[in-house]
C-alpha cells in the first residue's frame, strides 16, 4: 500500500478491472440503488442488532449484507470501479490505508461525528481519522490486551497465582522473563511466552510512537523498535518460547498451541481480548484454571475495526444515524456478548452484565482487567505501512527462532527490507 492518492487508485483499479469487468463503469453507483447497503465481514457486527436496526430504521431500507471472503478487496474493486459499492462498510484496524483517498468517504464530521466522539475511546476515535482532519472511521471494537495464565499450575508449583499478585511480580518486560525462568525450573517442558513475534508485536503496542509521524516521514529514532526487537531475543535466548509462529494461522493459533494450552505446556501469553473464543473453544477441558491480568509492560491494543460511509451514499445524514445507533454504548454489550467484540465505548466498562464472573476463567471478570486496560492505551498514529513493516520484523524474528538465523544479521535484514519498501514509496530518498 501507498500514501499517495495516485498509488491508491493504481492498486485498487487493478483489483477493478480483475473483479468487475470492462463495464463496471456503466454499472450502479451502489450496490442497491434506492436502499441503504452495509457491508460487513463474518463475526464482525451483531446479527441481532442489524436485525433490529432494519425494524428501527425502515425509512432507510437498510440493507445489511455479510461479505464472503476478503471484504477490502472486494471494497478496493468497487472503489476502483465506482460501481457496486456500499453506503456503509467495514473497515479493519489498517483503516489508514484508505486515508490517501479519504475523499472517496464521508467525513463523519460533516454528519455531526464531533458531539459522539467523547462516547468512545479518544484513542480509538483517532485512529479512525486521517493526518488532515478527516473523520473517515467511526469505532467498533478494539483488542486490549492482558497476560493469560494458567493460574492452578501456578499455584501448585508455589508461584504468585491471583492476579493481582501475578501482575505485581510481572510488571515489566524484565520481570515477566524473570518470573518465565522461576516458573520453568519449576514447571520444566513448559513455557511462557508464545513467540518472539508476540514479544515484540505487544511491545511495540506499549509505545507512544511506531514507525512513521503523521506526516508520514519515517522516524530518525527508532529506539522503540529495537526495544521490542531486544525484548523479543532476550525471550529467545532465555528459553522462554514456544517458537508457536511458524505455523499459526492468522488468528494467532495452531495445532501445536491448541494442544499446549489443552495440555498446560503453554503457561501463560499476552494476547488481546478476542483470543478469548479461541481459548475456550481449543481448551474446554482447562475451563476454570486460566486467569488473566494487566499485561507485562503495561496497556496495549492489537486489532478493531471501524464503519465508514462511502461518498456514493445519496442519504449520509441518514446512514450516520443507523452507523450510531447500530455502535451506540446500548447496543456494544449486546455485541460484546454475542460474538466478543470489546466494546470502543468506556461507559459500558461499567455495565453489570459485562462484569458478571465467568466460569472459564475461574469467576474471574475478565472485563475488569480488559477495561482498565483499554481506558490507558497510549494514543499513536498508525501508517499505511505499519502493518507490512510489522511482519518484516516479525517474520524475521522467526527465523531467529525456527530456523536459527543470527539474531544481528536478521535485524540488518529486516531494516534493509523496510528501507527497501518505504524508497519504493517515495517515503525514503
Amino acid at each position: 500500500m501507498t500514501l499517495t492518492r495516485r498509488s491508491f487508485l493504481a492498486v485498487t483499479a487493478a483489483l477493478g478491472a480483475t473483479a468487475l469487468g470492462v463495464g463496471a463503469c456503466t454499472s450502479p453507483t451502489t450496490a442497491n440503488p434506492g436502499k441503504l447497503t452495509l457491508w460487513y465481514s463474518s463475526n464482525g457486527l451483531s446479527e441481532k442488532v442489524l436485525g433490529e436496526a432494519v425494524a428501527r430504521f425502515p425509512e432507510r431500507h437498510l440493507v445489511p449484507s455479510k461479505v464472503s471472503g476478503e471484504l477490502k478487496q472486494r471494497l478496493l474493486a468497487a472503489l476502483s470501479g465506482e460501481a457496486y459499492l456500499p453506503d456503509i462498510t467495514m473497515i479493519g484496524d489498517d483503516i489508514s490505508t484508505y486515508f490517501a483517498a479519504a475523499d472517496r468517504f464521508v467525513d463523519l464530521n460533516s454528519v455531526g461525528a464531533q458531539q459522539d466522539q467523547d462516547r468512545y475511546l479518544d484513542w480509538k476515535w483517532q485512529a479512525g481519522r486521517t493526518p488532515g482532519g478527516v473523520q473517515l472511521g467511526f469505532p467498533i471494537d478494539i483488542g486490549p490486551a492482558a497476560l493469560y495464565y494458567r493460574h492452578d499450575l501456578f499455584r501448585e508449583a508455589g508461584l504468585p497465582s491471583e492476579p493481582d499478585e501475578v501482575a505485581a511480580a510481572v510488571s515489566t518486560w524484565d520481570d515477566y522473563f524473570e518470573f518465565g525462568k522461576r516458573a520453568q525450573e519449576k514447571l520444566p517442558g513448559r513455557y511462557m511466552i508464545t513467540d518472539t513475534k508476540t514479544v515484540f508485536t505487544y511491545s511495540l503496542a506499549q509505545e507512544s510512537k511506531k514507525y512513521l509521524d503523521k506526516q508520514n516521514r519515517y522516524l530518525s529514532d527508532q529506539s522503540q523498535v529495537r526495544r521490542a526487537w531486544d525484548r523479543a531475543v532476550q525471550a529467545f535466548r532465555m528459553g522462554l518460547t514456544a517458537g508457536y509462529a511458524g505455523n499459526a494461522s492468522s488468528s494467532g493459533d495452531s495445532i501445536d498451541r491448541n494442544a499446549a494450552w489443552s495440555t498446560g505446556k503453554e503457561l501463560s501469553f499476552v494476547s488481546a481480548s478476542w483470543i478469548t473464543g479461541s481459548l475456550k473453544q481449543a481448551a474446554p477441558n482447562t475451563s476454570g484454571n486460566w486467569h488473566l491480568c494487566r499485561p507485562p509492560g503495561g496497556p496495549g491494543n492489537q486489532g478493531g475495526s471501524f464503519l465508514a460511509i462511502t461518498r456514493y451514499c445519496p442519504d449520509p445524514q441518514g446512514a450516520y444515524e443507523v452507523v450510531k445507533w447500530i455502535l451506540g454504548p446500548e447496543n456494544q454489550p449486546r455485541t460484546y456478548l454475542e460474538l466478543g467484540l470489546f466494546p470502543s465505548s468506556p461507559a459500558v466498562y461499567d455495565d453489570p452484565q459485562l462484569l458478571q464472573p465467568e466460569e472459564f476463567f475461574g469467576g474471574q471478570s475478565t472485563m475488569s482487567v480488559f477495561g482498565a486496560v483499554a481506558k490507558e492505551v497510549p494514543a499513536v498514529y498508525f501508517s499505511p505501512y505499519d502493518i507490512t513493516i510489522s511482519d518484516t520484523y516479525t517474520d524475521e524474528l522467526t527465523n531467529v527462532e525456527s530456523a536459527g538465523k543470527d539474531p544481528d544479521r536478521a535485524w540488518d535484514d529486516a531494516n534493509r527490507l523496510v528501507e527497501r519498501l518505504l524508497r519504493r514509496q517515495g517515503v525514503l530518498a
